[in-house]
């Protein structure tokens, strides 16, 4: 039976930019949060309503702002006919590279090596040892 991943890939994931204090303030902090749906459309209208969140088109990906002055915001994801819906975190982290060889010597799958985003930064993503999607952020302070 073919392993289904719920995790998104290198093709389809927006990671919006982080801070710059957030690392001087919390070791390794949740920084975004990304919600995959089959009909992102769809909730893209109940988080509005639910929450009163911003949420952007999904084209494949809408950016959700949680305009809560605390907190964190993230985004909307269209999954495609091989993905199940997801909820995935991303983490900061100060070396993307040496965090991935350490998630994968205690027994994560590499679901998106690290990549590069635009040159604002670049992420990779794997899923634990149970299956759940963890996104690794790494945001270059200037």
């Amino acid at each position: 039976m073919e392993k289904t991943s719920i995790c998104p890939n290198a093709n389809n994931v927006a990671v919006l930019p982080v801070v710059d204090y957030v690392l001087e303030v919390m070791s390794n902090p949740v920084v975004h949060f990304q919600i995959g749906g089959k009909n992102a459309a769809a909730l893209r209208d109940f988080y509005s309503e639910v929450f009163g969140w911003e949420v952007d088109e999904p084209t494949p990906i809408g950016a959700i702002r949680t305009n809560t002055g605390t907190g964190i915001d993230g985004g909307v994801h269209q999954v495609d006919e091989h993905q199940q819906p997801y909820l995935a975190v991303y983490v900061a982290v100060e070396d993307l590279e040496g965090t991935v060889a350490k998630a994968t010597e205690l027994g994560a799958e590499i679901i998106v090596p690290p990549t590069d985003v635009n040159g604002v930064g670049s992420f990779a993503m794997f899923q634990d040892p149970e299956g759940n999607c963890i996104g690794l952020w790494y945001h270059p302070v200037n």
